[in-house]
């Protein structure tokens, strides 16, 4: 779909030719119009390309065929159309002008080279100001004595010292922080890319734990059993990337792009970031929820549809005009998806009303449960002096929570055998309603957030399970772990429940509405027998939603997919802490560490009481407080001082 349209031939033949070299960074030397490069410029470059740096030399329009110059030295021909290619990496970036608009506008992580000739100052002078290194040959150290204060400025050797010029220029980048950020890009080629809008919160500091969240966990391992590593895109208010179970982690923000809400001009903005990143070199591109894929979808592509989440109070429509307007990105996005997979019928369903063909390409594979996790406690079918019911997912208005906090005070007066207990995350204001029941209600109501690995205790404590989604739900995981865990489960109609609960068989099914919730506690509790049948009759329900089913579903999909030219087998780098001691710093060392680790595909962390500028956090170089807390440990750390070697 999109893809045709934005990526020509000539931008993936230039990918594949970046693809098939390693290189420690790039360097885009840009010609203006009429410009031809400098024969000294090119001999330097040619000595940077020998040292491992992918040179390209860039003609602003075009000038002919690609072409190689040399080992890792490119010409482009049309060198326009590395920009949606670079818009997104960081680049040392040599000119000899003022850069074209076109490209100035959008290399956001560019660390500028001007080299400065006497006849050209004057086409300079705008650049000057922006450029992170000026250089000029030592031969014209008359005409740049003004600016010999200037630590940007270094000259260059005449030619027959060519190799002293390119160490000396490799030391310079890599003495400022600032030139860290060439060398941590993110290389993609073997690894499945996958695009979403939180997994992590938009800063980068909260993991939401979420059933979306937990189901690319588990797709992560089975891509790793494959020999893929799996890479999470998503959302973001700053270029952060974190390791978290050994998945990057990755934010799609760039030039100040923030995540402003659900705004479709945001949507379309990170959509094309991704796009761009991942096109021609993820061996696979994974869209979770599918509609991330609108308005351009990276091929080889799958969609997941969690289940329907667009059946929300906004849904409200006068006629078929304000219905497509509303929906435009989610039947699109399901268009552009070249597979799609459901956790529910209820998806399914929805698009073969729209799109008779959408119905018929989507693939079912629905939620999962890991039995030999979730189980029954011992005597779960005892009766017991107290009956706990739970509450065990998100606390926010769709998952139903306030039709709870609405009839539990009834149930408790009603009932004083009950207890009512609350395991999820939510907002703070979310958390304060449940905290304030707690305090009318003491010991007989219970908070108490758990870990992924935790659960399984919270449903063996249980009775009861409520999933009373209002809206915006799938194949619930929670409705799962509560049914394999031996608990009686009440679930209200909405979205893809129905396929989990047969009502009156192994639970109640509801309208999402309080009076409905509360009628069906207390049949539970007034019908002790009706409750210990669907004890038993969830666990074996639930074997018919194993994950070892589900993981070898996704296995068989995944091999069809991923074509095996492409399958290079990837696993992610190491990842390692430097915190800085004392105050100063000196960066000329640190820089060669640092480099040297990033050009190991290490993700670096460094620890600083004072940052020395925000921006120069990107990719695989990250500067933390000292404080900042990691998802996972990392592999190395080191204490830097002074006086280090």
């Amino acid at each position: 779909m999109g893809k045709d349209k934005h990526f020509t031939a000539g931008i993936l033949e230039l990918i594949n030719m970046i693809n098939c070299r390693k290189y420690k960074a790039i360097i885009l030397y840009l010609l203006g119009e009429n410009d031809r490069p400098r024969e000294s410029l090119l001999i330097l470059l040619s000595e940077m390309a020998g040292r491992g740096y992918l040179c390209l030399v860039c003609y602003p329009s075009d000038f002919g065929e690609n072409k190689s110059l040399g080992e890792n030295l490119i010409s482009v021909g049309a060198g326009l159309d590395l920009i949606p290619v670079m818009r997104n990496l960081a680049a040392l970036v040599l000119t000899t002008q003022n850069i074209e608009p076109a490209w100035h506008e959008i290399l956001y992580h560019k660390y500028l080279w001007l080299h400065v000739e006497k006849h050209l100052l004057a086409a300079t002078e705008d650049v000057f100001d922006q450029a992170n290194l000026i250089s000029f040959f030592s031969s014209h150290l008359s005409w740049m004595e003004s600016f010999k204060n200037d630590d940007r400025c270094f000259p260059l050797q005449s030619c027959n010292e060519q190799e002293s010029n390119a160490n000396r220029l490799e030391a310079r980048i890599k003495s400022r922080p600032a030139g860290w950020q060439i060398y941590a890009n993110v290389a993609l080629q073997g690894k499945v890319a996958v695009m979403t809008a939180t997994f992590l919160d938009y800063g980068g500091t909260f993991f939401y734990s979420g059933g979306a969240e937990r189901y690319l966990l588990d797709l992560a391992e089975v891509c790793a059993e494959m020999g893929h590593e799996m890479v999470i895109f998503q959302y973001g208010d700053s270029p952060w990337m974190h390791r978290f179970k050994n998945i990057d982690i990755i934010s799609l923000s760039r030039c100040g792009q923030k995540a402003e809400g659900w705004m479709l001009r945001c949507a379309k903005a990170f959509n094309r970031i991704f796009y761009e990143m991942v096109q021609g070199q993820a061996v696979l591109c994974i869209y979770s929820a599918f509609f991330e894929a609108w308005p351009l979808a990276a091929s080889p592509n799958i969609g997941i549809s969690h289940g329907v989440s667009w059946d929300n109070p906004y849904s409200a429509y006068e006629n078929a005009l304000a219905f497509w307007l509303m929906n435009e990105r989610y039947i699109a996005g399901a268009k552009a998806c070249e597979e799609l997979v459901s956790v529910d019928t209820n998806t399914a369903n929805w698009l073969q009303t729209v799109d008779f063909e959408m119905g018929q390409k989507t693939i079912l594979i629905t939620n999962y449960v890991d039995l030999s996790a979730f189980k029954p406690r011992e005597g779960y079918t005892e009766k017991r002096d107290k009956t706990v019911i739970l509450y065990p997912r998100q606390l926010y208005a769709a998952r139903g929570l306030y039709l709870v906090l609405e009839i539990m005070d009834e149930i408790l007066v009603k009932y004083p055998e009950v207890e009512f207990h609350f395991v999820g995350r939510g907002g703070a204001q979310d958390i304060e309603q449940v905290i304030d029941k707690k305090k009318d209600w003491g010991e007989r109501v219970k908070y108490y957030p758990l870990t992924m690995e935790e659960m399984p205790r919270a449903y063996q404590a249980a009775d009861i399970s409520l999933i009373p989604s209002v809206h915006s739900e799938g194949t619930s995981l929670s409705c799962l772990e509560a049914m394999a865990s031996g608990n009686a489960v009440i679930a209200s109609r909405i979205g893809g429940l129905p396929d989990l609960l047969l009502d009156n068989y192994n639970g109640l099914l509801i309208d999402p509405r309080p009076e409905a919730l509360r009628e069906a506690i207390e049949t539970l509790l007034e019908d002790q027998q009706r409750m210990i049948d669907f004890k038993k009759r969830n666990i074996e329900v639930a074997k018919a939603f194993s994950r070892r089913t589900w993981r070898k579903r996704w296995k068989a999909l995944l091999t069809g997919k991923i074509k095996p030219a492409a399958a290079v087998k990837s696993k992610p780098g190491r990842t390692i802490e430097i915190e800085l001691k004392g105050r100063l710093v000196d960066y000329c060392k640190l820089g060669g560490l640092v480099t040297a680790l990033l050009n190991n595909n290490y993700l670096v962390y460094i620890r600083a009481s004072e940052v020395p500028d925000p921006r120069l956090s990107f990719a695989r170089i990250q500067w933390l407080a000292p404080d900042t807390p990691l998802f996972s440990t990392s592999d190395a750390r080191i204490e830097w001082q002074e006086d280090s070697k």
